[in-house]
C-alpha cells in the first residue's frame, strides 16, 4: 500500500508560540495497492520449500490423478536414503519430511508414477 498528499491544502491555520510553529489544513489524499495474485500449482509442478532446508521440509505437488506415487530421497552416491508410496489426491498434495538426522549435503528427491510412467527428479540442499 502506498499514500501520499497532493500538495494541495483547502484549509490552512497556522498556530505560533514563543519557540514553535505549528501548521495544520486538510489535504487530498491518494492510496495505491499493489496485489500478487496466487496462481494455481499447473498438474505435474512440484515445489520443494524451504530449499536449502535443516532437515525438515514439504513437498506440494498437484496431481491430475488418484494414481499412486513413489517418492523416494537419494544421497549423491545413489543410495536410498527415504523411500514412501502414496496415494495423492486429485489437485494439490503436500507432504512433510524429515532427514535431518543425515549428514549436510545435496539430496535427489525423486516423484515417480508407475501407472504413467513419468518421473521427476529434485535437488534438496541439506545444510545445518
Amino acid at each position: 500500500s502506498l499514500s501520499f498528499t497532493v500538495a494541495e491544502m483547502t484549509m490552512v491555520q497556522t498556530f505560533t508560540g514563543a519557540s514553535n510553529i505549528l501548521t495544520q489544513g486538510f489535504q487530498q489524499p491518494e492510496d495505491f495497492f499493489v496485489s500478487i495474485t496466487e496462481n494455481e500449482l499447473p498438474a505435474g509442478d512440484v515445489i520443494i520449500y524451504p530449499n536449502p532446508t535443516s532437515g525438515q521440509f514439504s513437498l506440494a505437488f498437484n496431481s491430475a490423478d488418484e494414481n499412486s506415487r513413489t517418492i523416494k530421497i537419494y544421497n549423491l552416491v545413489g543410495q536410498i536414503v527415504y523411500s514412501e508410496t502414496i496415494k495423492p489426491a486429485t489437485g494439490i498434495n503436500t507432504q512433510k519430511f524429515d532427514i535431518s538426522s543425515n549428514s549436510q549435503g545435496i539430496y535427489m528427491l525423486e516423484i515417480s508414477s508407475a501407472a504413467k510412467k513419468d518421473r521427476s527428479v529434485h535437488k534438496i540442499n541439506l545444510v545445518y
